[in-house]
């Protein structure tokens, strides 16, 4: 007999990105990146790594709401705001605004304007590389970018789209677990991430594991 008592319910799907993000991963490393040139990463580790950075962003999203909810909040703030009101003695805010402007050159195709030629080996070479502030985000953007680099200022991930590469998945997505688990350290109702498995090579492990091994 099915159980006629109502239950509560909350549609937080973050947990659900764990083993599509483990998946990427996984198929990511099989790939054997090498790392991007000066103007571009390859096309499959380029589209591998934009993507598990996306869904890592996604997973800090899904909480940070799901925190505010737990808590009784009566306005939902973004989760740099969240952060911001909330932990701001945590040391996570900078490094957050990082993940979250890449997330967003990805999501947005931040358009640069480029040049570049061909050397004598038919290597790709970078003249020059410069944004296009109409077509490159906002006030984030502006703060976090070193042009010089064409990265971000603190955790050195690639804001030139088409450079996005391992590394920066990597980076993005050990920040992700790290800033979770503090999270969860404040409430696990939060987010409860650190018993959580996946399937990865084969085996059941945790997820937490696969990334701190990456």
């Amino acid at each position: 007999m099915l159980p006629t008592k109502p239950e509560g319910y909350v549609s937080i799907i973050g947990m659900r990105l764990l083993n599509p993000i483990i998946i990427l991963v996984e198929t990511l490393n099989s790939l054997d990146p090498k790392g991007p040139n000066e103007v571009q990463a390859s096309e499959f580790e380029n589209g591998y790594s934009a993507s598990i950075i996306i869904l890592s962003v996604l997973l800090i999203e899904s909480f940070t709401n799901r925190a505010q909810y737990v808590r009784g909040d009566k306005k939902l703030l973004s989760p740099l705001s969240f952060v911001k009101d909330i932990y701001s003695t945590s040391g996570f805010l900078e490094q957050l605004e990082e993940l979250f402007v890449l997330r967003d050159a990805i999501a947005h195709n931040h358009i640069w304007d480029a040049e570049f030629y061909w050397d004598e080996k038919l290597a790709m070479k970078l003249v020059s590389a410069e944004p296009r502030d109409e077509y490159s985000g906002d006030s984030k953007f502006k703060k976090v970018r070193d042009l010089e680099s064409r990265t971000t200022r603190i955790l050195k991930l690639n804001l030139f789209p088409s450079r996005i590469c391992r590394s920066d998945a990597v980076i993005v997505l050990k920040k992700t677990v790290e800033f979770l688990l503090f999270l969860e350290k404040q409430n696990n109702n939060y987010v409860y991430l650190s018993p959580q498995i996946v399937k990865y090579k084969g085996n059941i492990v945790k997820f937490i594991d696969v990334v701190n091994d990456l």
